[in-house]
């Protein structure tokens, strides 16, 4: 399943990089997120994704890995979690541009392939892009809400 999101941001693109790389602040602001962890800045971190889709309430330990990136344009990870108790793994390929637009202005994408295995898979897909699209409105709020803090 592939997942999009697109936004600009109020402030420059050297800004968004040092709070995408904040990976703590960064974190708070994807809904579920808990736990994050950094194991090499820039490399790889451990996360609890906690969500609810469906009848299902998914606890997911997930290992990320930084593929590769160029400072300030993008950031592409893998994800990769298995619930211990519905069976479901997830992996995640994503991709994080940010580009400027404008003077103070950076338009913010990002670009999600998920693969679901196991029990929540069974909800078929637009259970899930549902809740994605929930999430990333949730995530565009607290974005802004982060970059409009000094």
């Amino acid at each position: 399943m592939d997942f999009s999101f697109e936004t600009v941001l109020p402030t420059a693109p050297e800004r968004v990089w040092t709070f995408i790389i904040d990976i703590e602040r960064m974190a708070g602001c994807i809904p579920g997120c808990e736990r994050i962890e950094m194991q090499e800045p820039l490399k790889s971190y451990s996360a609890v994704m906690k969500q609810k889709i469906g009848p299902f309430k998914l606890e997911v330990p997930a290992q990320i890995a930084v593929d590769s990136y160029e400072q300030p344009s993008f950031v592409n990870a893998t994800a990769t979690g298995k619930d211990k108790f519905t069976g479901t793994t997830l992996t995640v390929a994503l991709r994080v541009n940010v580009e400027p637009v404008a003077t103070g202005l950076s338009k913010f994408t990002v670009n999600a392939e998920l693969n679901v295995a196991g029990r929540l898979a069974s909800l078929g897909y637009s259970v899930i892009k549902k809740k994605a699209e929930e999430n990333f409105v949730e995530f565009e709020r607290r974005i802004k809400e982060q970059l409009a803090q000094v």
